[in-house]
């Protein structure tokens, strides 16, 4: 053992030689490594018709899980699939072939025997919920899962049922506690203090009108328990206490709880006009399945909100206040009108005082609400059972877990995991079976051991094996940011760097799972918000990029309806084939907002599940300074592809300084596809392959299809640079059967349902100039302009002069513009061009435009054979050059002279049009990379044009080190802290490495670019 483990440490050390590939290539992830998460058929929430099948599909096997019914209509091993782009992109469906199986789920509470007979609906927090995702590694579950017994009797149960699978693992676990009892009408319910009133969505608490309780000047004050379940109806928000019948009555004044939270109503002189609303203006919420202290005040002039002992908004009415003569209602509007306005919770502790009370005297009562005080005489208090029980949550069921189980059988054999550890009180139990699936056996312990050293001190990090989900968490909590010599903390060239120790005992190879985890505490940098742009790689001894994955999921969203996934956590999935009696050496590295001295591009999988909607939502980052460009595909939420973007490194919402979270200007979509009636054909079957991650390159790949007939793929990228947002969207849309519709956009900025921004003017052009520039007319659902053609090599669309729809919290917003890289396209039968047209948007109250490309006037069918293949810039311009505070001077110059119109586009337009000459090697691509395929590991070629930093890609190489860039004669080192300025890929059907490296350029000039082997 002893004599291979130094063998392999010395061929570690010779991991930058020509001749090492070979034991390179036996760490780097297989063919079949891969695993996929979608909704069957397409996610049911936007396509009715679809059952809400669940499927995992990996390089081995597959599983469909029926998450309302909880049955397994498919599974089973699979064969010959193909590697990991190629399954998203197939159509095939080869799990349909694959038997069903036998879920079981039991529990034995009080002697009792139970069986899950249906798992919980889709909802904003419940149901399906999808924890991370990711190349490697797909964990999601289904919650409200109902248990019930053979006489019809129903636990009152909280459980879930969880998935977690690898390519070659899968784990169910059952996890359950005691449901929350439901809160008890009257003053039978638990309290703040005491005893206080429970409402159940029914009853409420009517006080007859007193004219003690109408003052002039008052104060109201409430404590309330507001569980996740608080709005009794689902059409209109509820009342906490409602004074003089409703909102539009003269005197009316209370405290109810809309959709966007807490409000404060006053009505001052009687009708519409008069109702004043005054809702929260500053970052508190009400928090959920807690105790709330609620306050509103009025003192003559001033209307007031407080929530929880601090401020929440104000607004100057000037008026006196005419009391009114109607009762008070605690639990809903007094008027109990329609559907009566009935809250869900507890309330206790109300008060009325006949003046405005201080903030410092409200403080007090949120503080200590159980001391008395005497000299604060309300003129009206409500305390309820002064032998009450108190009690910060719900009361939990007493009884009483003796065994829970979980069963998986096929026609052939079964699987079965018990737990017999009888258990009390309210915390999880579970219980887990995790198998092989092609072999259908229980799966073996791993024996790989796992050590990890922080390198900057040397101190050991926790490392525990987890047998239910097979990895080896890797706890980074407290980790100090290493920065460069000679800079100040915090620095966004602070990196993380931790040296991982891999040893495999055994006489066969051996897969090392590995999770890299952060908590809420654990990230130490400092500056900007940097959970959303971790880079994070591994990386050789000698400080090389492996290019082994490392899956990015990550959660920062805190909704206590979220359980126990809420919160901000950092999650990096990998796995390592380790060869028999192999010990290896790689380091951990992560990134936050630059990479070699440059913004760091990042693509990660953000959970949702302390947010809601719970289905897959992606976040790309420039920097780690908020989010760039956030995806959809299954467009659960604002039914779009692209929704939130964000300009770099502008003024910040909020405090306006740099390094912050930058205002919202998205909204976008790929293929928007409407039937001959109008109705929305969503898209269907979408898959998501995580090519690279970054951080000098991401590629992502979201494939599916829309009706019988059309499939279609958008590749988005992101580059790493230091002056714009440029999203490289490469589109491929194949037509497979005729497919009539009224309206089809191909590509959208500003979506039909997302649009952040509204701009006064577009205009469309090309490498010549503007080509029409016109005024844009906002609002009516309808196309405002007639289509125009896209003519020239580079045509561009300009979105400028913007203003923001809703940026109340301030920061600079960005233009928007689309550049047309490459175009190809077969529509209705005939060669078609890209056109463009502005359609007005009216959605809510707001009304904007949005910009479409759309097929050519008079085309209203798509015929089989059909197709387009293009490739699309999406760009993010600052509108003025005092918004931006970023490095690159040549972008504040072109900002300070042609700021806001259409020239910043067009600039982009001509100066990043790529101009490549290839000396040795064979050019693929341009955009979003200049890709070159290598001969015999060598490549170089000259470059012409270019705006900030260019991504370059050097593909088919034999080995991922022991190379240079060389530009114009000089070896290109970025370095920061050492090899800290390139990223490498790995394909493992060729088994070859690509390094992409950014080359600093600057529009015209030209630059002579070689890699060399060493």
């Amino acid at each position: 053992m002893l004599c291979s483990v130094r063998l392999w440490a010395g061929l570690l050390l010779l991991f930058s030689s020509v001749g090492h590939s070979a034991e390179v290539s036996a760490l780097m992830p297989r063919v079949a490594d891969y695993t996929l998460i979608s909704w069957a058929e397409g996610f049911p929430g936007n396509l009715p018709e679809a059952p809400w099948h669940r499927l995992v599909q990996t390089g081995t096997y597959a599983f469909v899980l029926n998450t309302e019914t909880l049955e397994v209509p498919h599974f089973g091993p699979l064969a010959d699939v193909g590697g990991y782009e190629a399954a998203v992109l197939d159509r095939s469906r080869p799990w349909e072939g694959l038997p069903p199986a036998t879920l079981g789920l039991r529990m034995t509470v009080d002697g009792k025997d139970y069986r899950c007979t249906r798992g919980g609906e889709w909802s904003r927090y419940a149901g399906p919920r999808l924890i991370e995702s990711g190349r490697f590694f797909q964990r999601g579950d289904v919650t409200g899962l109902v248990f019930e017994a053979e006489d019809g009797a129903r636990l009152n149960v909280e459980a879930r049922f969880e998935t977690a699978a690898w390519s070659e693992r899968l784990a169910m676990i059952l996890s359950a506690r005691p449901g929350v009892k439901a809160i008890t009408a009257g003053e039978a319910s638990f309290g703040r203090v005491r005893g206080g009133f429970g409402l159940d969505g029914t009853n409420h608490l009517e006080i007859p009108h007193a004219r003690e309780l109408d003052p002039e000047k008052f104060t109201l004050e409430l404590w309330a328990f507001v569980p996740a379940d608080y709005q009794a109806s689902e059409r209109v928000s509820p009342w906490l206490v409602c004074k003089n019948r409703n909102e539009v009555v003269e005197g009316n004044f209370g405290l109810m709880l809309a959709r966007d939270g807490l409000k404060a109503r006053m009505n001052i002189g009687g009708g519409k006009d008069n109702a004043v609303t005054l809702g929260v203006s500053t970052k508190v919420s009400v928090r959920i399945d807690a105790w709330n202290h609620l306050a509103m005040s009025y003192d003559g002039d001033v209307l007031r909100l407080y929530l929880n002992g601090a401020s929440a908004g104000e607004t100057k009415i000037g008026k006196q206040r005419v009391p009114g003569r109607d009762g008070l209602a605690i639990g809903r509007r007094q008027d109990g009108s329609g559907d009566g306005y009935h809250f869900r919770g507890v309330v206790d502790e109300v008060r009325i005082y006949d003046r405005a009370l201080t903030l410092g005297e409200l403080r007090q009562h949120y503080n200590a609400p159980e001391v008395e005080r005497p000299r604060l005489k309300p003129v009206g208090e409500w305390t309820f059972d002064s032998a009450g029980t108190a009690s910060m949550t719900k009361a939990r069921e007493p009884w009483k877990v003796e065994s829970m189980e979980i069963t998986l059988s096929t026609t052939k054999s079964e699987l079965k995991q018990v737990s017999k550890e009888p258990a009390d009180g309210e915390g999880w139990q579970s219980v887990a079976l995790a198998l092989d699936p092609v072999g259908f056996a229980k799966a073996e312990h791993s024996l790989v051991r796992v050590r990890a050293n922080e390198v900057a001190t040397g101190e050991g990090r926790p490392v525990e094996h987890d047998p239910a989900l097979g990895w080896h968490r890797v706890n980074l909590d407290g980790i100090g940011p290493i920065v460069p010599e000679g800079q100040a903390a915090p620095s966004n060239d602070a990196i993380e760097r931790v040296r991982l120790v891999l040893s495999n005992p055994t006489d066969q190879v051996e897969t090392a799972r590995l999770m890299f985890e952060k908590t809420q505490r654990g990230i130490r940098q400092r500056l900007g918000t940097p959970i959303t742009g971790v880079s994070a790689m591994l990386r050789d001894r000698e400080g090389n990029p492996t290019g082994i994955p490392v899956q990015l999921s990550k959660n920062w969203h805190n909704d206590v309806e979220g359980g126990v996934y809420r919160g901000q956590w950092f999650h990096g999935i990998s796995q390592v084939q380790l060869p028999a009696k192999a010990e290896v050496e790689l380091e951990l590295t992560i990134a936050y907002g630059h990479w070699g001295g440059v913004a760091a591009a990042s693509h990660a999988q953000l959970c949702l599940i302390g947010w809601g909607s719970n289905q897959l939502w992606d976040q790309s980052a420039l920097g780690a300074w908020g989010e760039s460009i956030c995806y959809e595909p299954d467009q659960a939420q604002a039914e779009c592809a692209i929704t939130d973007v964000r300009p770099l490194m502008v003024r910040s919402m909020g405090s306006g300084k740099p390094w912050g979270w930058t205002a919202n200007v998205g909204g976008g979509d790929f293929f928007r596809f409407f039937d001959p009636a109008g109705g929305r054909v969503f898209p269907g079957g979408m898959r998501t392959a995580y090519a690279r991650q970054g951080p000098c390159l991401t590629e992502v790949t979201y494939a599916g299809q829309i009706g019988d007939g059309i499939r279609h793929q958008a590749t988005v990228s992101l580059g790493r640079s230091d002056d714009l947002i440029r999203g490289t969207y490469r589109l491929r849309m194949e037509v497979t059967e005729a497919m009539d519709f009224s309206r089809f956009v191909l590509f959208q900025i500003g979506a039909d349902t997302y649009n952040s921004t509204t701009e006064r003017k577009m205009a469309v052009g090309n490498e010549t100039g503007v080509l029409k520039e016109w005024d844009t007319q906002w609002g009516g659902n309808v196309y405002r302009t007639e289509p125009m053609e896209c003519r020239g090599r580079v045509p561009w669309i300009s979105l400028h002069e913007g203003v923001a729809r809703d940026n109340a919290q301030g920061g600079a917003i960005a233009n928007r513009g689309i550049v047309i890289r490459a175009w190809k396209a077969r529509l209705g039968g005939k060669d078609a061009a890209p056109w463009v047209a502005e359609r007005g948007l009216s959605r809510g109250k707001a009304d904007s435009s949005t910009l479409d490309l759309v097929p050519p006037p008079g085309v209203t069918r798509l015929e089989p054979g059909d197709f387009i293949e293009a490739t699309l810039e999406h760009v993010l311009l600052p509108q003025f050059a005092e918004d931006y505070y970023g490095p690159n001077e040549a972008l504040r110059s072109a900002l300070t002279k042609d700021g806001n119109t259409w020239r910043m586009i067009e600039r982009e337009s001509v100066g990043n049009d790529r101009e490549v000459t290839v000396v040795k090697g064979a050019l693929e691509s341009l955009h979003p990379a200049i890709s070159l395929a290598t001969e015999e590991d060598v490549a170089e070629f000259t470059l012409k044009g270019g705006l900030g930093y260019v991504p370059i890609t050097f593909t088919g190489l034999g080995r991922p080190d022991g190379f240079t860039l060389v530009v114009d004669g000089q070896p290109l080192n970025q370095g920061v802290h050492g090899k800290d300025f390139w990223q490498t890929d790995y394909d493992a059907a060729t088994k070859t490495w690509s390094l992409t490296f950014n080359v600093a350029m600057g529009g015209t000039a030209s630059k002579r670019i070689a890699l060399s082997s060493e």
